[in-house]
């Protein structure tokens, strides 16, 4: 396959990080001031003053026409530069969508991270990003803060045209270097910058009114601080300042220090991140109960931080003249699995517990006459999820799988004995229901918690921490024995995590062996990325375990062997010479392959809703939303119903569940 290599480098008086690839493209002070390319003949640079009117040269324009692909590093955004500035403004040549490639999400297939510069530290290339490149981006892309006129030095141009092809070879390099997509994995990409494009609406009104009481309630906020801390800390931002006035006024209280005690890279530290303070919170009463006084300052530095909140800024800076924020996906951007990951506005993690379309109607109404609201923070967060609309005329049709990673898991393992969780799932009773009576109990909530906390090798720790954010509260002695009990219930779980942590190995001593592991299998590669370990889904899809070793653990019974491999979501420091590492244990794969199903499901219904031509603008976790004429909403929620509760081939015995539902705004 024959391939050329490009990349932009541009110019505007809009900030890139806050407003996103393509608000950025869409605005009209943005600009291109070069364009690189190569292939393994040639390369070629485009160099000119912008906005000239320069022809676009005829020798880069035939090289891209005889490539089957245009790869860029983001490719969406130079997708986006192409089609707004390049084309219409330069006349360059159009290139059709189903030619452009993303080096990046070629990385995140390999399990590298996305960045070059690390992906290229990662797979130990020697030559990497040009560090000029930040001088000469704030030379030229951005206008003088004083002046506000943009630096056009002849020199400077130069200088960021061989800036820009030393990353377009860098890129080609990484490029040799790992596994290609599949065709199904840059058809998924494709569909993905499709939903891109097409955006989604937001109500503009809603996120202003939100983002002005946001602003007014930290000022109240500050000045609460300042009144409990008698001065000492007066923004909900200072942190340090904030961790070390809880140590002083809690010396007394051992549990507290222990509580804000945490380990990284080997080092112990005292932290007051939003985890920590949800923990410190939640301290059971007796005598570690934090005084009223420290409680409340706690409670207000959550209140003040919660970036749940500056999502609504983060709509309007990204939102086009059309009112959609376009760009929310990443294809393949959640670490091993290949599931979507969310930017820009992050959709994965905007609150489900969100308010009805009527009571945000009600609260937008507040706000425009300006009444006091209860628990701003609170309220605004559970607004976010609705200030996503569809347009007039339209209605959002709504679904997602019903518990789908508790079908999936007893699904994969392939073993006679998880037939009886598939059962209830196949009967439509409560999988919570049946979950608490194996372990002898009759409340569903501690049913729902053992079914989310315990299927992935999890034990008191992970009951503990999903029972807490399901306000489930229970002793320890109690908490061992339903893991006892549940693992008992379960067999088939327990034995699953051990054969898999065992294929891993097996694969890894015998390197282009497949090992069967339930309806997945592993095979080492040798000269990918050093050994990858690769897991196969029952739809071929391929999750990566980069330069994978086999390690030799001491314990004290002699010693076990296990595979560890490098992890794309870990930074190394400066000075390290090795990328961090992970270790592989049972239930790690059994989760990995899990979610990784999981998320084959999604795409493969993408794919059928694609080509049934459905207007999909949204898709959060297993849920996908699609913005269809109210008149029609009953023929595309069937569509959708029969797409996604009708399994795959690879998928056969499969049990799922979909109920679509039509809404005026996006909510639960």
């Amino acid at each position: 396959m024959h391939y050329i290599g490009i990349d932009f480098e541009t110019r505007s008086r809009v900030d890139l990080k806050k407003s996103g690839a393509y608000r950025y493209a869409s605005d009209s002070t943005t600009d291109i001031l070069c364009l690189t390319a190569m292939d393994s003949e040639t390369q070629q640079t485009w160099l000119w003053s912008p906005r000239q009117g320069q022809p676009f040269p005829d020798g880069l324009a035939k090289a891209i026409a005889a490539a089957d692909l245009v790869v860029a590093s983001s490719a969406e955004f130079d997708k986006a530069i192409w089609e707004f500035i390049a084309a219409p403004v330069y006349a360059a040549p159009d290139i059709s969508h189903r030619k452009w490639y993303c080096a990046q999400a070629q990385c995140r297939v390999n399990a590298l991270p996305s960045s070059l510069d690390k992906a290229a530290r990662a797979l130990g290339i020697k030559v990497r990003k040009d560090p000029r490149g930040p001088a000469l981006i704030k030379a030229l892309s951005i206008p003088d803060p004083k002046t506000k006129i943009f630096n056009e030095s002849p020199q400077l141009m130069q200088d960021m045209a061989e800036y820009g092809m030393q990353d377009t070879v860098l890129m080609m390099q990484i490029m040799e270097m790992t596994r290609f997509m599949s065709a199904t994995e840059h058809r998924d990409w494709l569909i993905t910058c499709d939903i891109n494009e097409r955006g989604a609406l937001i109500d503009r009104e809603l996120a202003g009114l939100a983002v002005q009481y946001a602003d007014a309630e930290r000022i109240e906020i500050g000045k609460l601080l300042t009144h409990l801390t008698e001065g000492v800390i007066t923004k909900h931002t200072q942190s340090v300042r904030g961790r070390d006035w809880v140590l002083k006024h809690c010396k007394y209280l051992p549990e507290v220090r222990r509580t804000m005690t945490v380990h990284k890279n080997g080092e112990e530290k005292l932290s007051f991140d939003k985890e920590i303070r949800a923990r410190l919170l939640a301290l059971d009463s007796g005598a570690d109960t934090l005084p009223p006084h420290v409680a409340d300052m706690i409670d207000c530095m959550d209140q003040g931080n919660k970036s749940s909140v500056s999502k609504f800024q983060r709509m309007l800076d990204m939102a086009e003249i059309d009112d959609r924020v376009r760009g929310a996906f990443v294809f393949a951007g959640a670490g091993q699995t290949q599931r979507f990951a969310s930017r820009g506005l992050q959709l994965h993690n905007m609150r489900r517990d969100c308010w009805s379309a009527e009571q945000a109607e009600a609260l937008k109404l507040d706000m425009r006459q300006n009444r006091v609201l209860d628990s701003v923070m609170d309220t605004l967060s559970q607004l976010l999820r609705p200030a996503l609309i569809p347009a007039p005329g339209k209605v959002y049709v709504v679904s997602d799988w019903s518990a789908i990673e508790g079908r999936v898991l007893p699904w994969l393992t392939d073993d006679p004995r998880a037939e009886d969780v598939l059962d209830v799932f196949r009967s439509g009773q409560d999988i919570y229901m049946h979950t608490a009576a194996a372990i002898g109990t009759d409340d569903r909530q501690t049913g729902k918690v053992a079914t989310l906390a315990l299927g992935y090798q999890g034990a008191v720790g992970a009951f503990t921490v999903f029972g807490k954010a399901y306000g489930l509260a229970l002793p320890e002695k109690t908490i061992v024995a339903i893991v006892q009990k549940w693992r008992r219930a379960n067999q088939w779980a327990v034995d699953y995590w051990r054969n898999c942590e065992k294929a891993a190995i097996r694969a890894m001593r015998r390197p282009g062996e497949y090992v069967q592991i339930g309806k997945c299998q592993f095979v080492a590669i040798e000269g990918l990325i050093g050994t990858t370990l690769c897991g196969i889904l029952p739809d071929a899809t391929v999750l990566q375990y980069p330069d994978a070793r086999l390690d030799y653990v001491p314990t004290p019974h002699g010693g076990k062997t296990q595979v560890s491999y490098m992890k794309a979501s870990l930074t190394p420091k400066a000075d390290e010479k090795e990328w961090p590492r992970h270790t592989l244990y049972g239930g790690l794969i059994a989760e990995n392959f899990t979610q990784g199903t999981a998320g084959s499901l999604l795409k493969h219904a993408l794919r059928e809703l694609d080509d049934a031509c459905a207007p999909v603008v949204l898709h959060v976790h297993d849920e996908v939303i699609m913005e269809v004429p109210e008149r029609d909403a009953e023929s595309w929620a069937e569509l959708l119903q029969n797409v996604m509760e009708t399994p795959p081939e690879w998928a056969e015995g499969l049990p799922l569940k979909a109920e679509p539902k039509a809404m005026t705004r996006y909510g639960k």
